[in-house]
């Protein structure tokens, strides 16, 4: 059973059980209440009082009820507060009842719930009607690692392959995006396997509302559900002075940070919301901390619009058990830096206080915790792997 967050629930939500009632539940019944009235043990005596057959309890009736609101609506987490009864029909032993539970009124601040019971007869007649008010207590969901999913954009090499790797190597299913590089993604999906995870890789260019929504619907038609989205995919990073820049230059950053991140945090959001759990890490940057480097003036404001994007998320999503989170590495040894002379990476490790330069292995686990079970009340915070050279 996975307890829905109350902000889930609605106004007007209704469900319906069937159940039919066995003489072994009515005789259990009376083992345990010690209500041993003939009426509900002996057929003949039950037709002597114009009744066609044993009449089962009322109260056993209402049990059923109480299953309903603890398994299915509410739910897990349901305190039953009142509940008032008519009971308009009997329940004969041996007959199909169809309990039928609806919210009629929701309280936002009391976390309470006003529901309308009907429990009716195979013959469709009313056997029972009544109103309860439950309270729905504060619970947070959890996510083993072998049953998550885990969406990691631009995953095909880079700080993306070793966050995918890392989910991998935890057991969880991942889904490998990239746009143009299939034998590097295969190679994360092959590593991901060998870790006892399992990998999947889908071609889509994110930065696109048609490639954004084709990578959701991937990975929902793979695994049919999807725990953590990490919007990790970047352009090429080109240093431009401002008055040289076009807005198409702006507006690629703008496309793959901001529009992906919107595009799949609406497709996915509705299905962490039904589970109560869901976890979105958006990488940033340390240039959107203090003074940006010059030329910079796209790349910094579509990150920064991201984090912009990240906070208001956050407390929208915060109380359907979902984090938004971001990290912010400074600059991080990946093949981008494969033409970058050896002197030139030593100095700018020098101008950090851990005297180096980070490895993605240690973004990625930064991202891990942010995805795990720890962090579920770490919500708009924007973690800095950066050796100290922000804070």
């Amino acid at each position: 059973m996975t307890a829905r967050p109350f902000a889930a629930l609605t106004e007007g939500e209704s469900v319906s059980w069937r159940h039919t009632v066995e003489a072994a539940e009515v005789d259990a019944f009376v083992a345990l209440s010690g209500d041993d009235n003939p009426l509900h043990l002996d057929d003949a005596f039950a037709r002597q009082h114009g009744f066609k057959s044993r009449v089962v309890h009322g109260m056993l009736v209402a049990s059923f009820l109480s299953r309903v609101l603890g398994t299915v609506l509410p739910g897990p987490g349901v305190l039953w507060l009142s509940q008032s009864m008519r009971f308009q029909q009997a329940v004969y032993v041996g007959e199909t009842i169809e309990i039928t539970v609806t919210i009629s009124h929701k309280s936002e601040s009391l976390r309470t719930l006003v529901l309308e019971t009907i429990v009716k007869t195979e013959s469709g007649a009313v056997g029972l009607t009544g109103e309860a008010k439950v309270m729905m207590l504060q619970t947070v969901q959890t996510v083993d690692w072998d049953e998550m999913v885990a969406v990691v954009t631009g995953a095909g090499r880079g700080i993306g392959a070793a966050i995918a790797g890392a989910f991998g190597a935890r057991g969880a299913r991942v889904v490998v995006n990239y746009r143009e590089r299939a034998d590097a993604a295969e190679e994360v999906v092959a590593a991901i396997a060998a870790a006892g995870g399992e990998g999947f890789a889908v071609k889509a260019d994110v930065a696109t509302r048609e490639g954004a929504t084709a990578l959701a619907d991937a990975a929902l038609e793979r695994f049919g559900r999807v725990d953590v989205l990490v919007n990790n995919a970047t352009p090429s990073i080109d240093r431009m002075p401002f008055l040289e820049l076009d807005w198409d230059d702006v507006d690629g950053y703008w496309r793959t940070y901001v529009q992906s991140a919107f595009t799949l945090t609406q497709a996915f959001v509705p299905g962490m919301t039904e589970r109560g759990f869901g976890r979105i890490i958006h990488l940033l940057t340390t240039a959107i901390w203090g003074v940006p480097p010059t030329g910079t003036a796209g790349y910094v404001a579509g990150k920064s619009a991201l984090w912009g994007l990240a906070k208001a998320t956050a407390g929208e999503l915060a109380p359907l058990g979902i984090t938004v989170n971001a990290v912010s590495p400074s600059a991080v040894l990946t093949e981008q830096w494969d033409s970058t002379p050896e002197s030139r990476r030593r100095a700018l490790g020098m101008r950090i206080p851990a005297q180096r330069l980070a490895s993605p292995d240690e973004v990625a686990a930064t991202v891990l915790y942010l995805a795990g079970n720890e962090a579920a009340y770490v919500t708009g915070a924007n973690f800095p792997v950066a050796g100290g050279e922000v804070m």
